[in-house]
Parts: C-alpha cells; structure tokens; sequence
C-alpha cells in the first residue's frame, strides 16, 4: 500500500514538472514572434534599427504628401543604413533578405521613368511594416490587417460557394495582393516555415481558383486551411497565450491612427490597380513542390 501512495506521488509530481515546462516553454514562444531562441541584442544596433525605423515613417510621410524627391532620398538613406545594422537577435535571415528586397523593389518603383504615386505607396507601406516589425516584436502594426484579411476571406468563401468564379477570382486578387503587403513583414516577424504555409495555401488557392472549370470543393478546403494558417500567424488560435495587446503603451493614439491611414491607403491603391489593370492576382512564390505538397 505504502509502495502504491508513493508511487502515485511520484507520477503526480512527474505530470505537475510537465505541465509546468510545457506553460513555461509555451509563454516562451508566444512572447517572441521571431520563433527563435531570445539572443542579446547590442543596445547600439537596436538604437540604429530604430533610426531606420524613424526614417522610414519620415519616408512614408513624405510619399502620402507627395514630395516624391524628399522620400527617394530617405529611401537611399535606409539603403546606406543597413549595412551598418547587426541583425542577428532582431531578425531572421529570410527577414533580413525580405527586408532588402523591399527596398529594392521600392528603388526600382521611385526610380521609374513614369513616377506612379499609386505604386509607391504600396511600397511605402511594405516598407513602414517592415521597420516597424524589426522595432515592435511584440505588436508589430501589421497585426491589424488581421481583420481585413478575414474580410477578403469571407467574401472569397461566399463567391466559392455560389459558384461565381469570376468573381472569386477578383476576390482572391484582393486577398493575395493584401497578404502580398505585410509579406515582408511576416518573414521578419514570424519563422519562415510558418510563412510557407501561408505561400503554399495561396499556391493551392490560385490553381484552383482558376481551373476551368473552378474547383469549388478544393477551394472551400483551402480557405479552411488558409484560416487556420492566418490564426497561426496572427496568434488567435486558443493556444496562445499571453497575447499582447495591440497598442504603443507610448503614444496608442498615434500608433492607432498611423496603422489606419497605412491600411486605408493600401486598400485604396488596390482598388485602383485592379481598376486600371484589370490583374487580379499578384505572384507569391510558386513552385510545384508546393503545389503537390499542399494537395496531397
């Protein structure tokens, strides 16, 4: 008897140890949204990701008032800066090479022989989410497309499942071009594979959605995969814990209205886009080994 009690003291003990490293482990990993180990990040280099930080909002501003020369010019400020950053503790490769792409492209966007103000803010904006993920680990800005990717989903899904596929091809369109903005944004925050998934989900959507004819049943699966994907990436499935509000405990008010003009701006240049070019789709990295690996 005495072997017995102490037997199941032993067990309760073991499970009680368990269930403590498994919280303990899980509030680790929810508090930081790289998904690797926290390393020591040299004050110095946080101080100069912060200036980068400022310098791409000073950009950003810039841009949505116009002054197109003034923003170029932060631009190649931003470009000479990184160089000069140690990103290891802050980001990941994949968000140090999505980081420099960005830039990149909006180079390309600023330099262009015919100036589009539509464009550049689109890449203004990519460019403000992604400097403001490297600064805010915890409640990074893009955090509030949350909601509008749930409205793109949901009109997507309504227009599967009525069988009107010109018009889930439009919706997808919306939906893949919005996911395309924060892209960037989610490399630097998130671990790469979790944003394979995503890419795959997108792959598996586009062929389908596209097949002739559209493959309503396929799709309707995808966008269940998809939500769970996003919840995953977003941090709202009922695992995670210890979510951090999404505020600047410093200026809420200004963080709050800066992240609604960046959304309002990107939905308008969507609509724009689609309006003048008629394309629907903006590519996401595609590759066949996706496609067999999302639909097996």
């Amino acid at each position: 008897m005495f072997m017995f009690t102490g037997g199941i003291k032993r067990l309760t003990v073991t499970l009680l140890l368990a269930a403590v490293v498994s919280i303990s482990s899980a509030c680790a990993a929810s508090t930081s949204t790289i998904g690797q180990a926290a390393k020591p990040v040299d004050p110095e280099q946080l101080k100069r990701v912060e200036f980068l930080n400022q310098i791409a909002d000073e950009m950003y501003k810039q841009t949505m008032d116009g002054q197109v020369l003034e923003a170029r010019n932060k631009l190649m400020q931003m470009s000479d800066q990184i160089p000069k950053i140690q990103f290891e503790g802050i980001t990941s490769v994949e968000g140090l090479n999505a980081l420099t792409e960005t830039i990149t492209q909006a180079k390309r966007v600023y330099s262009a022989a015919s100036y589009s103000p539509e464009e550049a803010q689109m890449a203004v904006a990519k460019i403000r989410l992604a400097t403001d993920a490297l600064t805010h680990k915890n409640q990074p800005m893009w955090l509030q497309y949350y909601k509008v990717l749930q409205n793109d989903t949901a009109a997507l899904t309504q227009a599967v499942k009525a069988g009107k596929q010109q018009e889930s091809i439009a919706d997808f369109g919306k939906l893949s071009q919005h996911i395309a903005i924060i892209h960037p944004s989610l490399l630097i925050s998130r671990d790469a594979s979790s944003v394979e998934k995503l890419d795959s989900v997108i792959v598996f959507l586009r062929k389908n959605i596209n097949s002739q004819p559209m493959i309503g049943r396929q799709v309707e699966t995808g966008l269940e995969h998809l939500g769970q994907v996003l919840d995953e990436l977003f941090l709202k499935n009922k695992d995670a814990i210890a979510f951090v509000p999404i505020t600047d405990p410093k200026h809420p008010i200004i963080w709050s209205a800066g992240i609604g003009l960046i959304i309002v701006s990107v939905l308008s240049f969507v609509g724009w886009r689609m309006y003048q070019s008629g394309r629907h789709i903006v590519p996401i990295k595609n590759t066949r080994a996706q496609e067999q690996e999302f639909g097996d």
